[in-house]
C-alpha cells in the first residue's frame, strides 16, 4: 500500500510541477499564418497558448506556455526577461488574448432578471465605440482594483477597465455607484 501511495504522490508531483522555462533556450516566433510559435528544448511548437497566472495584479509576470492541445510546456517569470524582439511577440499575443478596452462613459444601466446590462462607451488605442455588456453576479464580476480602478467582467468573458473612477463624468459614476462594493 505504501509503495502505491508513493507512486501516486510521485505522479501527482510530476503532473503539478510545470517548471520554469530557460529563456536563453526559448525562441518565440510568428508563423506565416499569424500564430505564435515556440522553439524550445529541441521541440518546435507551431502554435502555443500564453496565459497570465495573475492577469490583473501582475499582467506581465508569471506567464504560462502551453501547446495547441493545452499541454503545459512551462512558465516564465517576467516578460521583461525577454529580448526586445521576443518581448514584442509575447506582448502582442497576450494583448490579443487579454484585450481589455477602457470604459470612458457609462451611458445606461438596466437591471433585469438577475442580469445587469451596461451600455458603455469603450475603446482603446484612440478608437471609441458603444457596447452593451451583460453582467451576472455583480458582486463577483465588478471588482475594485485599488482605490480608483475598476474592472468589469461580462457573461462572455470580456473585460472592461475603468482606469480612474475620479476621471469618469458624474452621471457615469452615479450609474456605477450601486454596483461598487
Amino acid at each position: 500500500m505504501e509503495n502505491n501511495t508513493q507512486k501516486t504522490a510521485s505522479n501527482l508531483s510530476e503532473a503539478v510541477d510545470i517548471g520554469f522555462l530557460d529563456l536563453s533556450k526559448a525562441e518565440f516566433y510568428v508563423t506565416p499564418g499569424g500564430f505564435t510559435g515556440l522553439k524550445y528544448g529541441g521541440e518546435v511548437y507551431q502554435r502555443i497558448v500564453l496565459r497570465r497566472a495573475l492577469p490583473v495584479a501582475s499582467a506581465m509576470e508569471y506567464i504560462s506556455v502551453a501547446d495547441h492541445e493545452n499541454r503545459e510546456i512551462g512558465m516564465f517569470r517576467c516578460v521583461d526577461s525577454l529580448n526586445a524582439g521576443q518581448r514584442e511577440i509575447v506582448v502582442a499575443e497576450l494583448e490579443k488574448r487579454y484585450y481589455c478596452p477602457f470604459v470612458y462613459q457609462v451611458k445606461s444601466v438596466k437591471d433585469k432578471l438577475g442580469y445587469v446590462y451596461f451600455e458603455l462607451s469603450i475603446g482603446r488605442d484612440g478608437r471609441r465605440y458603444d457596447k452593451t455588456c451583460t453582467v451576472k453576479d455583480v458582486s463577483k464580476n465588478i471588482r475594485m482594483l485599488g482605490d480608483d480602478r475598476l474592472i468589469i467582467f461580462d457573461v462572455d468573458g470580456n473585460r472592461y477597465m475603468v482606469e480612474s473612477l475620479a476621471e469618469l463624468d458624474k452621471k457615469s459614476l452615479s450609474r456605477l455607484g450601486p454596483y461598487l462594493f
